[in-house]
């Protein structure tokens, strides 16, 4: 009796194993031929025929946190065809079909869509475009950096209300990925800050040397100091997350379809300028959108601006200086009159008066 007991016991507690095993969470499946048990120790590298250190460390956790926890190495790294695999010598294609199917998709992803805006755009690189530029142009890693998935903050979208009613019909591991995937874009263009934007986009376009190989034009030369003189750049350097930044004006929600402002598709140009600035300002009309965004105070290119910056200039050291002139001139008639500068105790002690007694 007792043996058959413990016969029963270790087969329930047997199942439970089995079930536990069965049906506790998947393990993430995009590292399938083991890439991490070599890319993720720190320093792993090494140094090319330049004298350059590459690091080809990949933090797992990171990894499996990202927007690209789901693609296998090889379907972005596919020049790669055995393993231990020779030194790297191509860039990724951010082009290429990804073996990973969205949820409710029936076709394979791919940024081809995103790529095709890109290359029509000013960033894209043409075919008479000189080495140089071609150098210069920033292509899809310098400015993504596989950033991880964040939330929403519920204040804004009810996450966890909206999310169980997604499930009452669909599976919770393809809808419960593109959900987060989505959800974390609701509010912006963008998932950096404005800040952070600009820094971002200074760090071309601020460079005048660089600027000037790519023949752009003097306006083009001076945008990155224009804006950080302009209310948009100095509340952004205050700290708001509100103001436009370069995104906010320069680019549609595609973010990657920038034009020059004489292209009729650009955001900027002279008849887009109405719906651009209608996005933050409700009251735009066609005087507002006659007012220079990016302001150059130079005489012969800007002579009212220039003359008004002049007069603020004086309206600002004026009242500077009058202020003090009439701090400096109280100062003495109180001295004329006895009061001391010493203070005790918040107190200041009359001394005897130099002026001569009233008749």
């Amino acid at each position: 009796m007792k043996s058959q007991r413990k016969m029963k016991a270790a087969v329930f507690c047997l199942g439970w194993i089995v079930a536990i095993l069965w049906l506790g969470f998947p393990a993430v499946a995009a590292d399938k031929e083991n890439c991490l048990m070599c890319h993720k120790y720190p320093f792993v590298g090494r140094i090319d025929e330049n004298g350059k250190r590459h690091n080809y460390q990949v933090d797992e956790a990171s990894y499996n946190h990202s927007v690209h926890r789901s693609v296998a190495c090889r379907d972005c790294h596919t020049y790669i065809t055995k393993i231990p695999h020779d030194p790297v010598t191509e860039e990724v294609n951010c082009a290429n079909v990804c073996h990973t199917k969205p949820p409710f998709a029936q076709e394979k992803f791919s940024h081809q869509k995103i790529i095709d805006i890109y290359n029509d755009s000013a960033h894209g690189i043409k075919p008479d475009d000189s080495p140089e530029a071609k150098k210069a142009k920033p292509y899809c890693k310098f400015c993504h950096l596989n950033p991880l998935y964040t939330r929403v903050s519920e204040k804004v979208i009810a996450f966890d209300e909206t999310l169980r009613r997604c499930l009452n019909c669909h599976q919770a591991k393809g809808v419960t990925q593109a959900y987060i995937h989505m959800t974390h874009r609701l509010r912006k263009k963008t998932t950096r800050s404005p800040q952070e934007v600009v820094q971002l986009c200074a760090k071309c376009h601020q460079d005048v040397e660089l600027m000037q190989k790519l023949k752009v034009s003097e306006e083009g030369l001076t945008a990155v100091a224009t804006y950080n003189h302009t209310l948009h750049g100095k509340s952004v350097a205050l700290g708001s997350q509100e103001t436009a930044d370069c995104i906010s004006c320069h680019a549609s929600f595609a973010i990657h379809d920038i034009y020059r402002k004489d292209n009729p598709k650009a955001t900027v140009y002279k008849d887009n300028l109405m719906q651009t600035c209608l996005q933050c300002h409700t009251e735009t009309n066609s005087w507002f959108v006659q007012i220079a965004v990016h302001p150059r105070t130079k005489r012969e290119e800007n002579p009212l601006i220039y003359m008004a910056g002049i007069g603020l200039r004086f309206a600002l050291y004026g009242s500077v200086c009058s202020l003090v002139g009439l701090m400096l001139l109280e100062t003495y008639g109180r001295r004329k009159d006895g009061i001391k500068f010493l203070l005790r105790r918040g107190t200041s002690w009359r001394g005897k008066s130099k002026r001569p007694p009233r008749k």
